[in-house]
Parts: structure tokens; C-alpha cells; sequence
């Protein structure tokens, strides 16, 4: 399975490697605590002490802050008292122990709200929500960045509101919405200046570096890394070089990986491993010169898995015994990691070592020592309560018991496997959506509809004290029928501005969901069991754009996306957006349909026909032509509306990743369909069987073409 991505360098403090030694301003704090009075200086004391000694003697740390609590306590001295609460957060998460720390954050959060400390509330929130990001916790994390940037705002603190944007691309990114988080962090640095903050914005294109990698864009990405590297390396920054490094070694493993899943087995495919265990060995130098343990374990497990691949790669290529040499290769690095992962007790660390093993195991055909180690990995996920390990520990399980001819066996973890995928969909899921939908919800424009709102309320307010006041003070029919021409007249204005204000939702919004939005302030995100899905992309789209200029292209694309749109209503088909060049629709939602599938190919064969004629159009006046890919994929979502600078109305599912690759697995012109959605249209229309097709992520799956519409009878 694919590993995750390196950690990102979070804003709160960097980490210290070196081994305790003398700290020269503990010492001379110390000396001033000897003679110190009980007073409230005794008790900054004690704190700044603990603050000095929080890496290397986190014992003498924490007596230090448990003495400034009482001393505080005893004083009604609330400021120490809210220091030390934080320092011993501060100290407990250094030292894992993120549960006891949050605990912490909150007391000191709590005193900091009684005392007005709205500066020192928000930094409580971006402690707090460091330590949710580093639990996995994300949204828990981006509620409070987004909170605490909220707060820097508003008690005028700009420069830190403009760091929560870093923060909260780093979660989003994690979360996988790339669209939000790149929005995010280009917003950090438009508004950052390298020359103030060189350090915030080589880690900021770090970020840049993994949304491009996570959206196959691969040779931004690789700039954007190496825009990192250069401001790190020109700082001084080891650490940060070293987790840069990392991150585009995985890139150029990654790369390999796509490449061989094409069954491409050339030197190209070769290289990008090579490469990769080349930048890898520079990150594990700085590393082991760093005496980072942690980090050690991470770069020895991900030169692992490069080795896994390349192993396979010398396999399928022909050279199984260059396959099994390098694999015992792997597992030495593998053992190194594990070495440290257990000396560290780092539980999520051994189940992904064990992952490793248990894969090269399998590829090697060692089934029943592939079997035990999955079956470690997976107790490990269950243990700790790893969603994503435990679904891939089911999938594994199901496998290897196959291969073993254990047909039962696997079958009963395939039941399990497909359990817990989809229950991801159900109530929880659902509820973590709606926090998430809470999270997004554009502040600016609620307030836009809300002013507007207050703006109708009062100009009703104001008709009805003109009304009373021409009436006491004018009279009259003639004065009255002049009144009543007035407020018409007021009446249609605001008619008018009310709906400007619907028209506004309408257009963003699918009407149902605006309708809930408008009387409810929010709209709940939905299950929906079987929505079909469609992408469009355009191929060759980067190199035309290099042809023609900025205006034309967007012309061009217009054109298309209007046509697009068109049909898509036709179809009563809810378009979600485009990103880029691509255009991404959806049918079956909100209002549910039997029909769904159907009208969803139907309106992809028409896009097909309208790209034929613009092609022709265009060719004949000399420009460049368009060739469309379009893809289709049918299952279940959830939908809802998010959106950090705008309400959007989106769906997530892994239904949505495999229209993605249906369209990525399809050829220009033609419409790519899945199995799934193979199986509801099949009686109306005209398909090709293409077999078992690799779709990157999700191995080989079948897919089938669609020609036309079956002639009646």
C-alpha cells in the first residue's frame, strides 16, 4: 500500500535532536529562583525555567511548572497560573503525550478567556490544534486554526493571521482537498515577503511541492520542492532540508510506481528509483548527523519500499534473481526501521514496517510469513484504531488467504474488507461530515447574506415608519395613493435585492441545497447509495495552452464548459466544477433517480459529439484542437457544502477517485466506463469490453467503451 507522505514542519516549535546538556540560562534562572521571594516573580521564574529544560529534562520541567501552579494558585496570580498550564501542554506533546497536553491547553485556554486574553486564547487554539493535526484528528485541528485565525484578526494581529493560512493548507492537504489547501497557501505566500520570512515560505513551497504531487503534477511539484530546498539550505535549515529531500524522493518513487503500473519497465522506470534512493541517503545523512531517531526510522522504512519496488520491477522485467536480491536488500533497511520504531515504542511506526515486510513476503510468493506479518500490522491498526490500515490489513488478509487456496478464509475478510470501506459512509462518517461542512462554511459570504438579509429588515422597518409618519402627518387620498406608489415601488427594490441574493445561491448552489442553506444557516451533507460520476479532460492541454495566448485559451475553454453545461441541464445531471481543464459532473443527486447512469452516458456520448464538431470548427480555422477523454464510474457518495472562500457544493467517495481514473484510463474521444456502470446501461447502449485495465491506485479493473445508443427493438 502506499505510504503516507513525511510530516510537514508545523509552526509551533521545531524539534531538538542533540542530547541533554548544560543550558546555560536555566542555570543562571536557577541561580536567581535561590534567592527568589513566594511572589508572582517567583512564579514567572519557575516557569521560564521549565520552558529552558523542556526538551532536554522534561522531569525537572514539569516539578519546576507544578510548583509555579500551586505557588500561582496560592497567589490568585491567573497569568502564571495560565503560563504554566500551557508549558506543561507544551512539554507533554514534546514528549508524547498529545491526549494529556490538549488537557492542558484547554485549563490555560480557559484562564486565558477569563481574563480577556483574546491574543493568548488564539495561541492556545494553534497548540491545541497542533497537537489534533499530529493525532490525525484533522478536522478537530482545522476547526481550531481556523478559530484562532479568526480571533489574530480581529484583535488585529495580521502577520499571524496570515501564518494560520500555512496551517491550514497543511491540514487540508492532509485531508486530500488539494483545491482548498493550495487556495490556502497561495494566500500565505501572496501575503508573505521572503525577505521578513524567508523560513515560513521555504516551508510553505514544501506544501506547494505535496498538493502538486497528490494532483500529478509532477514537475511543479519538483519545482516547488526545490524552491524549498534552496531558501532551507540557504538558512542553514538541516532538518527542514532533510524533510524536503524526503518528500521528493517519494516523488521520484512515486513516479516510478505510475510508470510501471502502465507496464512500463524501461530506464526510465528505473531511474526515478534510483534517484529516489539517491536523495533518500542525502536526507538519512542529516538525519543520523542530527541524531534524529525518528526520523532515521522514517527514511530507512521509505528506502524500503523503493527497494520493494524496484525488486518487482527487476521481476516483471525478467531478472528474478536481481528481484530477490534486491528485496533482501529491503529487508534490511526494513529492520533497521524497525530496530528504532521499537526502542522508540512507536506503535504506528512497527505497523508500517510490518506492512513493508508483509508485501515484499507476498511478492516474494512466501505466503504464510506474508500472512503473519499482515496479520501483525492489522492487530497493530485495530489496537490503535488506524481506519486506513486496518482496511488495507482486510484486503491483504483476503489476498494472500486466496493465493494460499484458504477460499473461505478470504472470502469471509473480503465481506470484512468491504464492511468497513463503505462504513465509512454510514452515521459516523456522515456526522464527521457535517462538523467538516460547519468548518468550511464560507464566513464571508454567510455574512454577505445575512447583511443582505438586514438590509431588507430594515428597509421593511423604515416603510413601515414612513407609512405611519405619512399617515399621522400628510392624510389625504390623493397623499395616501402617492404612499402607496412609494412603498410599491420601495417593495420591488427589495424584491429586486432579495432575488439578486437567490439568484446568487442558485448559481452556486443546487436549488434544494440552497433552499436548506437559506432557512437553516447550514445544509446537512447527505448519503447517496448510487450516484454515477463523470470527468472530463482534455488531451494535450498543457502544450496547447503554450500555443495560443492566455485570453484565446480561456475562450476556447469556455466555449467548451458552456456546451458542457448545457447539456448536462438537459439531463437534470448537477454539475460540481471544473479544476483546470477538467470538468466534473454528477447525476442522481440531490433529488435521487433511477435513471441516473443512463442520462449520465447519454450526456457523455453528446459532449463527444459537440467535441467532434468544435474540432472541426476549429480546424478548419487553423487553431488548435481539443480531443476530450471523458470517464464514468457509478456508486455511492456523500455530498455536502464546503468551501473556504466560497460556498461549493461538493461529494466525496471513493466513487469519486474511480471516475477519476476511468477518465485517466481512457482514450482520446472515446467515454470510458466502469463495470459498475457497465451494469446499469448495458441493455441501452452499444459497449466494448476493454478487460482488465491498470488504473493507478486501484490496480486492474474492467472497463468497457461506449460506442452509441442500441437501436430500439
Amino acid at each position: 500500500m502506499p505510504r503516507n507522505w513525511p510530516i510537514h514542519i508545523t509552526l509551533l516549535f521545531l524539534p531538538c535532536f542533540a542530547m541533554a546538556q548544560q543550558n546555560p540560562v536555566a542555570d543562571s534562572l536557577t541561580r536567581l529562583l535561590k534567592t527568589a521571594r513566594p511572589d508572582t516573580n517567583r512564579v514567572n521564574l519557575l516557569n521560564d525555567i521549565a520552558w529552558e529544560l523542556k526538551f532536554d529534562d522534561p522531569k525537572t520541567a514539569i516539578a519546576h511548572l507544578d510548583s509555579a501552579l500551586v505557588l500561582a494558585k496560592k497567589l490568585g496570580f491567573k497569568k502564571g497560573e495560565g503560563n504554566a498550564l500551557n508549558f506543561r501542554g507544551v512539554v507533554a506533546d514534546i514528549h508524547g503525550e498529545p491526549d494529556v497536553a490538549i488537557d492542558f491547553f484547554q485549563k490555560s485556554r480557559k484562564i486565558r478567556e477569563q481574563l480577556g486574553d483574546r491574543t493568548g486564547v488564539a495561541k492556545l487554539l494553534n497548540n491545541i490544534a497542533n497537537v489534533k493535526e499530529n493525532k490525525g484528528d484533522y478536522l478537530g485541528a482545522l476547526a481550531d486554526y481556523q478559530q484562532s485565525q479568526q480571533l489574530r484578526r480581529e484583535v488585529g494581529d495580521s502577520a499571524r493571521a496570515v501564518n494560520a493560512y500555512y496551517n491550514i493548507a497543511n491540514v487540508l492537504e492532509k485531508m486530500g482537498d488539494y483545491q482548498e489547501a493550495n487556495e490556502n497557501i497561495l494566500r500565505y505566500l501572496e501575503a508573505t515577503d521572503p525577505e521578513e520570512n524567508a523560513e515560513g515560505v521555504a516551508n510553505a513551497w514544501n506544501i506547494v511541492g505535496n498538493i502538486r504531487t497528490e494532483t500529478d503534477r509532477f514537475k511543479d511539484a519538483e519545482i516547488a520542492y526545490q524552491k524549498s530546498l534552496d531558501l532551507n539550505r540557504s538558512l542553514g535549515n538541516e532538518w527542514q532540508v532533510a524533510s524536503v529531500l524526503n518528500n521528493l524522493a517519494n516523488l521520484n518513487d512515486s513516479q516510478g510506481e505510475d510508470l510501471m503500473d502502465l507496464d512500463s519497465f524501461t530506464q526510465e522506470t528505473q531511474q526515478y528509483f534510483e534517484k529516489a534512493l539517491t536523495i533518500f541517503k542525502e536526507a538519512l545523512a542529516i538525519r543520523q548527523r542530527l541524531e534524529d531517531e525518528e526520523g532515521q526510522a522514517e527514511i530507512f522504512n521509505n528506502i524500503g519500499y523503493v527497494l520493494k519496488n524496484l525488486g518487482s520491477f527487476y521481476d516483471k522485467k525478467g531478472d528474478p534473481a536481481l528481484a530477490q536480491k534486491t528485496w533482501a536488500q529491503t529487508e534490511e533497511y526494513f529492520a533497521k526501521s524497525l530496530k528504532i520504531r521499537e526502542k522508540l515504542e512507536d506503535r504506528a511506526g512497527i505497523m508500517e514496517v510490518y506492512n513493508g515486510i508483509a508485501d515484499v513476503r507476498r511478492r516474494q510468493k512466501r505466503y504464510p510469513e506474508a500472512l503473519d506479518y499482515t496479520q501483525r500490522y492489522y492487530a497493530i491498526a485495530k489496537e490503535i484504531n488506524d481506519l486506513k490500515y486496518q482496511q488495507n490489513g482486510l484486503k491483504d488478509l483476503a489476498r494472500i488467504n486466496f493465493k494460499m487456496g484458504n477460499f473461505e478464509a478470504a472470502y469471509q475478510y473480503r465481506e470484512q474488507y468491504d464492511e468497513l470501506r463503505y462504513s465509512t459512509f454510514t452515521e459516523e462518517r456522515l456526522v464527521a461530515e457535517q462538523r467538516r461542512e460547519a468548518v468550511y462554511t464560507d464566513r464571508k459570504k454567510q455574512q454577505e447574506i445575512e447583511r443582505q438579509q438586514q438590509a431588507l429588515q430594515l428597509q421593511e422597518a423604515k416603510l413601515r415608519s414612513e407609512r405611519t409618519r405619512f399617515y399621522s402627518v400628510l392624510g389625504g387620498a390623493g397623499l395616501l395613493a402617492i404612499l402607496l406608489l412609494t412603498l410599491f415601488s420601495k417593495n420591488k427594490t427589495i424584491q429586486r435585492e432579495k432575488k439578486r441574493s437567490d439568484d446568487l445561491l442558485l448559481n452556486i448552489l443546487p436549488a434544494q441545497t440552497a433552499e436548506e442553506l437559506k432557512a437553516h444557516g447550514k445544509a446537512k451533507a447527505r448519503r447517496y447509495d448510487s450516484v454515477t460520476v463523470l470527468f472530463t479532460d482534455f488531451k494535450g492541454f498543457t502544450a496547447i495552452s503554450e500555443q495560443i495566448s492566455a485570453e484565446e485559451l480561456v475562450a476556447e475553454l469556455d466555449e467548451c464548459f458552456r456546451a458542457f453545461d448545457d447539456i448536462v441541464g438537459k439531463y437534470s445531471i448537477e454539475k460540481i466544477k471544473t479544476i483546470g481543464d477538467a470538468y466534473f459532473c454528477a447525476a442522481g443527486l440531490p433529488e435521487p433517480t433511477t435513471t441516473h447512469a443512463e442520462d449520465m452516458v447519454r450526456a457523455a456520448l453528446e459532449m463527444q459529439v459537440f467535441m467532434q464538431q468544435f474540432g472541426e470548427k476549429n480546424r478548419a480555422a487553423g487553431k488548435p484542437v481539443f480531443v476530450c477523454r471523458i470517464g464514468i464510474h457509478t456508486g455511492p457518495v456523500v455530498a455536502g457544502v464546503v468551501g473556504q472562500k466560497k460556498f461549493a457544493y461538493d461529494i466525496w467517495g471513493d466513487t469519486v477517485n474511480m471516475g477519476a481514473r476511468m477518465e485517466s484510463s481512457g482514450e482520446p474521444g472515446k467515454v470510458n466506463i466502469s463495470e459498475a456502470t457497465y451494469a446499469l446501461v448495458k441493455e441501452k447502449f452499444t459497449c466494448t469490453p476493454r478487460g482488465r485495465v491498470a488504473a493507478k491506485g486501484k490496480g486492474e479493473v474492467e472497463m468497457y467503451f461506449v460506442s452509441g445508443v442500441r437501436s430500439e427493438g
